[in-house]
């Protein structure tokens, strides 16, 4: 009998962490040969990417299927955390100009198959992210949480507030703070909800990333891994790295199972890929490397 449940122990185990993950393909996809490209963003289907340069001014768009390159705009700031629209045709942009000596960021939209830009919120000192949502996309300007004409606010918008330690949490309705550490933690970046409205990531300094409930319990304490982005509401894709106080001696792209707390290598950590963007639908992520290079992984996850 104590041999038959040590078995049947062992099965039950190995049925948690029994998420299975394979590369099935590797390979380059930066658009220019000779031009460096950065922080790409991948669409929900798979099939383009946004990217920028090194210092986040401009911003293009690559479609996989044409091979085309689309000059989104030029403007100082506008490759920083763009984001698509859910249907991929859009995109949204936060380019940053001076003001009274003062940083400003405005909101704008792309229309990718239009090729027709929108401003949609005009310069200001508070703006945070932008989240696709059904119809268009929702964001917090002004301590206000607001949505595109057409869409509808759904589920909860998070936003952390760097140096206060704090996690916001919109749902149109009300806003409630979290604070998962206490004052042990001053920050917590790469905040995002998964796609399915119930859990939340959030990179937390000094402890690593963390997978927290809605109301701010922690479930899962994954490691110290940076940049982690939701693949799928089960995994999260991240970038593990190292540095001599310098610059990166190394880097690689990992995924964290939430649940069996395992951890996949998808790449080496001499290839120094960072900044990864991940489409679960479309089994992909993508990554840059310090060299200002792109690249593609293409993933069969199985139980």
């Amino acid at each position: 009998m104590r041999v038959n449940l040590t078995i049947i122990l062992l099965a039950c185990i190995a049925s948690l962490s029994g998420q299975n993950v394979k590369v099935t393909k590797h390979y380059e996809i930066t658009p220019s040969v000779g031009q460096s490209a950065f922080y790409p963003i991948l669409s929900p289907d798979g099939n383009r990417i946004v990217y920028t340069s090194e210092n986040f001014s401009g911003l293009k768009s690559y479609d996989f299927a044409s091979g085309k390159t689309q000059i989104i705009t030029t403007a100082e700031g506008a490759g920083f955390d763009p984001i698509f629209s859910t249907d991929g045709s859009t995109v949204y942009y936060r380019p940053q100009s001076i003001i009274n000596g003062r940083v400003h960021r405005s909101l704008k939209e792309y229309n990718l198959i239009e090729k027709a830009e929108k401003q949609l919120i005009a310069p200001t000192r508070d703006l945070k992210r932008p989240v696709a949502i059904s119809g268009g996309m929702e964001v917090v300007a002004d301590n206000k949480l607001m949505k595109s004409t057409g869409s509808q606010i759904s589920g909860n918008y998070v936003y952390s507030i760097i140096k206060e330690g704090k996690i916001i949490v919109c749902d149109g309705k009300s806003t409630r703070i979290l604070r998962p550490y206490g004052d042990k933690v001053e920050s917590y970046l790469w905040t995002a909800v998964s796609p399915d409205g119930s859990k939340i990531v959030t990179y937390a300094i000094s402890v690593g990333t963390v997978v927290l409930d809605m109301q701010g319990n922690i479930l899962a304490e994954l490691g110290d891994y940076e940049s982690p982005t939701w693949y799928g509401n089960d995994f999260v894709a991240a970038m593990k790295a190292t540095d001599d106080g310098h610059q990166f001696t190394s880097s690689k792209i990992v995924l964290l199972d939430c649940n069996s707390k395992q951890v996949h290598d998808l790449t080496s950590p001499s290839e120094m890929g960072m900044n990864p963007s991940a489409s679960a639908e479309a089994g992909r992520i993508v990554y840059s490397t310090v060299e200002g290079k792109l690249f593609m992984l293409e993933l069969n996850v199985t139980k």
